[in-house]
């Protein structure tokens, strides 16, 4: 039970932040430069975004249940990093939600853009903010897997 625990906190781990990493440092600048000026490029984004959401709701439950379970008695940085997850996900989905309505408005690329990008900075830095949470839960649940495995579930993560 152990190993599939695992598996599935890695492979949930690799889809939604491995993704997002992808996403953000490789196709976002490809749909710049090939869609610049077109409307498409934003339609793509939102409806990727909203795929990630979904895989990091996924995913967050998985880390909780891999880290519920885990004998690791004094595991806490473990656990703050998984807040550090979890609190910016609701939000997330309802600054999507915001955003999306604001982009289906038939004017919104003839109008004014300052406060779309307001809103759309704040998404950005939670999710980068989110996206940071998520490699310190990698180092501090490797430590306690590996806490685990030698038998000391007593010991500081």
């Amino acid at each position: 039970m152990t190993t599939l625990r695992r598996t599935i906190v890695l492979v949930a781990l690799m889809f939604w932040l491995g993704g997002f990493m992808f996403y953000g440092a490789v196709v976002v600048p490809i749909i710049r430069v090939r869609l610049e000026g077109n409307p498409e490029r934003s339609i793509i984004t939102q409806r990727v975004t909203g795929w990630m959401n979904l895989a990091g709701t996924l995913a967050v439950l998985a880390m909780f249940v891999d880290a519920y379970a885990s004998p690791v008695k004094r595991n806490w940085p473990r656990w703050i990093a998984w807040v550090g997850m979890a609190l910016p996900l609701p939000i997330l989905v309802w600054l999507h939600s915001e955003l999306s309505e604001q982009m289906a408005d038939p004017l919104f690329y003839s109008q004014e853009m300052t406060p779309f990008f307001r809103w759309h900075r704040g998404y950005l830095l939670l999710n980068t903010l989110q996206w940071l949470a998520g490699m310190f839960f990698v180092v501090f649940t490797i430590r306690a897997w590996r806490r685990e495995d030698r038998g000391q579930p007593d010991a500081m993560v």
